[in-house]
């Protein structure tokens, strides 16, 4: 199993075009864990060595930089699962390159008036249940990276299950949908970055609600639903139809944009150990 980008996946993780919106969806059982962390490792990962006979690059074009807001895991997890890549978090930090927010610890943790101390290019949201200061918190880190030591990058948003901020959010005085404050939040942030890489939760309880949904139900509903529309590209992973079998953990089903040139793909995948992957077609 490959511990680092499976080749039938190599075309859907190359870095997208300019305002590019990539939703990956899950559903209990099938996590896109696994998928994530190699959006991560190919945005992130290192430029061979140039060889002498080929011309360098060229100097004008921006480096990559990559800011993930995560409000359902912590940084040791990425910083651990992606160490199995040959990737360190650390090391892409210290370079400018990288940016890590803690949503999570915001929503739940005491407000306090002083910032933690956290590694390099590590944040902490202060107030996760208040929406303006989440949205601070993300510009500053989007700021940050732009223009660390003086060099101007391109930085890709990545958001780590917002769903979870639409959950624990509630309506306003005036009434507004915290659904609807979540996705205008994100559309602002998307005019101030490259692309933006976005993880869901789609189950289909929560996508098709009950004939009488509780407010939780109809806010996620619609939330993911208008993300799925707004997509140039959607990584769906599901379970397979025919329910559970050794050499298969799940389907991860691709469709594009009507302007994309990508094909549509589905493939089967087997998530192994130590961050292993193997992604294949049906009969293989």
């Amino acid at each position: 199993m490959s511990t680092t980008i499976p080749h039938l996946l190599e075309p859907y993780l190359s870095l997208p075009e300019e305002t590019s919106l990539i939703v990956l969806s899950s559903i209990l059982g099938a996590s896109t864990n696994w998928l994530l962390l190699r959006y991560l490792h190919s945005y992130l990962k290192s430029s061979p060595s140039p060889s002498p006979s080929v011309p360098p690059p060229n100097t004008t074009e921006p480096e990559t930089a990559l800011l993930l807001v995560s409000f359902l895991r912590d940084y040791s997890f990425f910083q651990q699962s992606l160490s199995k890549l040959s990737l360190d978090l650390d090391s892409e930090a210290r370079k400018g390159r990288f940016g890590f927010i803690d949503g999570l610890g915001g929503l739940y943790l005491p407000s306090s008036s002083t910032t933690p101390a956290v590694g390099q290019g590590r944040r902490t949201i202060q107030n996760g249940n208040d929406l303006k200061s989440v949205q601070k918190a993300v510009e500053d880190g989007i700021a940050a990276l732009s223009q660390q030591g003086g060099k101007k990058r391109q930085v890709v948003l990545v958001i780590d299950q917002p769903d979870f901020l639409v959950a624990s959010s509630s309506s306003t005085a005036a009434g507004e949908n915290p659904a609807q404050r979540v996705r205008d939040m994100i559309l602002d942030l998307r005019e101030k970055v490259h692309s933006c890489v976005i993880t869901v939760s789609a189950d289909d309880p929560l996508i098709h609600p009950s004939p009488t949904p509780t407010p939780l139900e109809t806010n996620h509903s619609w939330f993911v639903l208008s993300l799925l529309h707004e997509a140039d590209m959607l990584c769906a992973l599901r379970l397979l139809d025919t329910g559970t079998a050794k050499d298969v953990s799940g389907v991860v089903r691709i469709t594009n944009s009507q302007e994309s040139k990508k094909e549509d793909r589905e493939y089967l995948y087997k998530v192994g150990g130590h961050g292993g992957v193997k992604v294949f077609e049906r009969g293989q």
